[in-house]
């Protein structure tokens, strides 16, 4: 029987797993925001049921705060479990 990829990553430690699960989640964002937000932020990564999200400028950061509560609802419904508790929303640095 061959093995597949899952029962590979089942096998392995649970933080590198839990790294892969994250980078997984990461994705789910392009499907709960609109095209606005999407093309003006970046899901960057996801710490302690966290998700850490890049924006454009600060507005867009300070905008998307009054709608987190919505967005983590859409999120984890659309993961199918509690994936997040919290989104952090920081501005890029401008060099």
């Amino acid at each position: 029987m061959p093995t597949t990829l899952k029962s590979i990553l089942d096998g392995l430690d649970d933080g590198f797993s839990t790294a892969i699960r994250n980078c997984q989640l990461l994705t789910i964002w392009e499907k709960v925001v609109d095209e606005g937000i999407r093309k003006n932020t970046d899901p960057v990564k996801i710490r302690n049921r966290t998700l850490f999200i890049q924006t454009a400028t600060p507005a867009w950061a300070n905008e998307l705060t009054y709608l987190k509560r919505e967005i983590i609802r859409r999120f984890n419904q659309q993961a199918g479990s509690e994936a997040i508790t919290d989104i952090r929303f920081k501005a890029r640095e401008v060099s």
